[in-house]
């Protein structure tokens, strides 16, 4: 799983080689492709880069840019002109870039040391589900399951259950947002959605869908191309603010056991999808230290969508995610799930 680096000490050749190494997650995004490919080699834009702490920098960078651009500044028009009109970016699309960073930098500086990468993809659900099901499917669990997302950020992943799903010519579940995924290889659908008894985000900084401010930096966060995912965000906040979540702050290995303890008798599936990446390793031991601790004292089982080599994620089912092998690897923002074995019986 790769770390993205955070303080790098003025070393813009390291910097360099992690925004290469970020481009591949950018495939979807021709534009963040090319801006990403043309910065590595500005040592200029690298060193605002550099003053970017959250993980990854680029993506706050990118986010904090799209806050503050308007349809008069150069990079606005080229914006507008393109993403309403997708065409291959050019090196016209790195100069508006360029120039408006180094205009603002004072600005998008504080937005990086203030905010930090909490992307909130609802066809991530598609990936999910499956597994989830799966899950309680190995344990014999029927009924409502206990939701605790960790990373949820503003816990819109925790509407999975009030979701509609399409897969093929297979829809299942019903709600006012459908969620669809290609299926590659061996899946199965199964043969509901799973039914949630109560569901809990945790995150370091949760974020407030009534907020018209947070709100707009989740939408910032969607890559300039992705119209739909910007619709679908702004449907799955609405989705969200008519759901009863329960959001707690703080790092979820010391708020998770404390959680757990308090939620009513039942399992609970604890899941987090794109999200623990940004966690070195001794806050992911922690973690796993704190899930082992709860799954000691009742019934919990644990599904981990995180990024894989390629550009890609994996989707593994386990206390210790890192310690077993996928059941699936999917596209990170959930179009597409490929799973050889098959993770779910037909």
């Amino acid at each position: 799983m790769k770390r993205w680096l955070v303080d790098h000490d003025g070393d813009l050749e390291r910097l360099a080689r992690d925004v290469r190494a970020w481009i591949p997650h950018a495939a979807d995004s021709p534009l963040y492709a090319l801006l990403a490919t043309r910065l590595a080699d500005d040592p200029d834009m690298l060193r605002v880069l550099a003053r970017v702490p959250g993980s990854p920098p680029l993506n706050i960078l990118f986010a904090a840019v799209q806050m503050t651009v308007t349809a008069d500044d150069a990079l606005g028009a080229w914006y507008g002109s393109r993403v309403s009109a997708p065409r291959a970016p050019d090196q016209e699309a790195y100069e508006a870039f360029r120039g408006f960073v180094l205009a603002h930098e004072e600005r998008l500086e504080e937005i990086g040391r203030t905010h930090r990468t909490q992307t909130n993809e609802m066809r991530r659900c598609a990936v999910l589900m499956p597994a989830i099901a799966e899950a309680i499917r190995r344990e014999g669990w029927d009924g409502p399951v206990h939701a605790i997302e960790a990373g949820a950020a503003a816990g819109l992943l925790l509407g999975l259950d009030a979701l509609a799903y399409r897969y093929g010519a297979t829809r299942l579940g019903e709600g006012p947002i459908e969620v669809a995924a290609d299926l590659r290889g061996g899946l199965a659908v199964p043969s509901r959605v799973p039914r949630f008894a109560t569901r809990t985000g945790l995150d370091l900084a949760p974020v407030d869908v009534d907020d018209p401010d947070a709100v707009a930096w989740l939408e910032a966060l969607v890559w300039p191309e992705h119209q739909d995912r910007r619709a679908r965000l702004r449907d799955a906040v609405a989705l969200r603010r008519s759901l009863e979540v329960r959001m707690v702050a703080g790092d979820a290995a010391a708020t998770l056991p404390r959680v757990a303890e308090e939620l009513p008798d039942g399992p609970i599936v604890l899941w987090h999808s794109i999200a623990l990446y940004q966690l070195d390793d001794d806050a992911l031991d922690a973690f796993d230290a704190a899930v082992e601790e709860v799954a000691a004292r009742r019934p919990l089982v644990r599904v981990a969508f995180e990024p894989a080599l390629g550009g890609n994620a994996d989707v593994r089912i386990g206390l210790r995610p890192r310690d077993v092998a996928p059941v699936a690897t999917a596209h990170a923002h959930g179009a597409w799930i490929d799973a050889p074995r098959g993770i779910v019986p037909g």
